[in-house]
């Protein structure tokens, strides 16, 4: 499914920028890449209990949650980052969880710094844009393991949490807002 992988995909970016964090690796997807508000909020809670300090959502749909909303608003009330992807449907229809402020919001763009033409984007919504196409990382599924070249605004959003990860190293008193 197309599910495979993507978190070992996103991991290995996150670990490339910020080579000295720690990944807390959780699955709230299955293999075909679906999943709930239910199963995202839950994982949300078990990581902040993990001691997370940024969170990365490199998921999302177009459907509003108030639980999901609840879940994201308590992890950033515990002091956590949360960051999540804008969304692959060239579209200014919010996208959750990143349109829930102050959820950091991750547009993606080519290498000429120009919006994907898959990237979904908004100035109500999105807050910053990250490299998304043709991104190397680190690949395992059913076919094997090694590295792919992906695209995505999930991408995008790791590029963005392993930064956010250095400046956790940086200034680990720094709130949220910070």
């Amino acid at each position: 499914g197309s599910g495979w992988g993507h978190g070992t995909h996103i991991a290995g970016i996150i670990a490339h920028i910020a080579p000295n964090a720690q990944i807390l690796p959780v699955r709230v997807l299955d293999p075909q890449g679906r999943g709930n508000s239910f199963d995202v909020a839950s994982a949300l809670e078990w990581a902040v209990g993990q001691g997370a300090d940024v969170i990365n959502l490199s998921l999302g749909g177009d459907t509003d949650s108030r639980l999901l909303h609840e879940a994201v608003q308590w992890t950033i009330d515990q002091g956590v980052v949360v960051v999540a992807a804008a969304g692959n449907s060239a579209s200014s229809l919010p996208h959750y969880p990143a349109a829930y402020a102050p959820v950091v919001a991750v547009t993606g763009v080519d290498g000429e710094g120009v919006k994907a033409s898959f990237a979904n984007y908004s100035s109500a919504w999105v807050d910053v844009a990250a490299p998304s196409v043709g991104i190397t990382s680190t690949i395992v599924g059913p076919d094997g393991d090694g590295y792919a070249g992906w695209s995505g605004t999930s991408m995008a959003t790791a590029f963005v949490s392993g930064a956010l990860a250095l400046e956790r190293q940086l200034y680990p008193g720094a709130s949220v807002a910070e």
